[in-house]
């Protein structure tokens, strides 16, 4: 009998000195991608506390980055980005927008003067009658779309998809790829002016082409980003470029590609958990509980139906700053949409 309990025990021991071994492995190795992480995300502490702190986050994060990308039933892979270090609740609430513009249309505030009223010619919806719709669409291939941008600790995606709209068109109409200031944007499409937006904490593209098609937009050199919600520098209306009509496209899949068949369209989607986001095809959203908290520019479509969305977190994030979401009207993506036409 003490022979078998003698045996059991020596079992016993193997078993957890293997598990130890795994959690030390573990452990190793997540604490070396967490070095290797901060040498191209340098982080200031102001304390050893705030400093433990953000490397727990970011080895809970990476335990479930593994789990995700083991298990063979998800679409996408994740990955570590500058988001590594966030609770997912942090990235809500510092990098997507915390006033959400669900309608692009939204009404300006009572105090809007005349000169910057909505038009008739803004308001319309475009058919899927208005162009050939291909099999697969990616304006990429035809040298329309500016590099991609970031963002930062700035909710101002509204404003990178706007001048993301509007680089895109410029170069279809006149074949020069131009860099639009999302500073401009950011600092004067704001109550103040007349316009619903509300800068770093999120806004409406609508508003910000409204505003573009009146006063004209600066060019990213002469007004630099800085990701700071700052005052105003512009106050001419000859300012170059303005988009001249705009349309919100029909709420349907056949109505998206016709439009992306003609030009990029502005977007907005529930990006929730997207933030980990390496390759793939992303469908993380639950359809009965969207929350249209982040603007993108989709660019086109491809043979799958899957949407090609340009994003504004930098090009080292994702596909090199681009991502596929999947088809029809995942996490959103149909709800709230906006396409310059002249």
């Amino acid at each position: 009998m003490s022979s078998r309990l003698t045996f059991t025990a020596f079992i016993a021991l193997l078993i957890c000195s293997s598990l130890a071994q795994s959690t030390n492995n573990n452990s190793l190795e997540a604490l070396t991608n967490y070095n290797q992480w901060r040498i191209s995300n340098p982080r200031v502490f102001l304390n050893e506390a705030q400093k433990q702190y953000r490397q727990t986050v970011f080895l809970e994060n990476f335990q479930k980055i593994k789990e995700h990308n083991a298990n063979t039933a998800n679409t996408y892979q994740q990955g570590l980005n500058q988001f590594s270090d966030m609770t997912q609740e942090e990235f809500v609430n510092k990098i997507l927008m915390s006033n959400s513009q669900a309608n692009s249309s939204q009404p300006l505030s009572s105090s809007s003067s005349s000169s910057t009223q909505q038009s008739s010619s803004s308001n319309t919806s475009l058919t899927t009658s208005s162009s050939t719709v291909a099999a697969s669409v990616d304006w990429r291939t035809k040298g329309a779309v500016s590099p991609v941008k970031n963002q930062g600790d700035c909710g101002a995606c509204w404003a990178f998809s706007a001048t993301g709209s509007m680089e895109s068109f410029h170069y279809i109409k006149s074949h020069v790829l131009s860099s639009f200031s999302e500073q401009q944007l950011v600092d004067c499409v704001v109550q103040a002016n007349g316009y619903y937006s509300h800068g770093c904490n999120g806004g409406s593209f609508y508003q910000a082409l409204l505003y573009a098609s009146k006063i004209g937009m600066e060019s990213e050199s002469s007004y630099p980003y800085t990701g700071v919600w700052g005052t105003c520098k512009v106050s001419s209306t000859n300012n170059g470029y303005k988009p001249i009509s705009f349309v919100q496209i029909g709420q349907n899949t056949q109505a998206l590609q016709a439009a992306l068949n003609l030009a990029p369209v502005s977007v907005s989607i529930d990006a929730t958990s997207l933030y980990q986001y390496t390759s793939g095809v992303y469908n993380n959203c639950n359809p009965q509980q969207l929350n249209l908290n982040h603007a993108v520019l989709a660019v086109g479509y491809d043979s799958q139906g899957n949407w090609i969305i340009k994003n504004s977190w930098g090009a080292s994030w994702g596909q090199q700053g681009f991502f596929l979401l999947a088809p029809n009207n995942t996490c959103g993506i149909l709800e709230n949409t906006l396409q310059i036409t002249a």
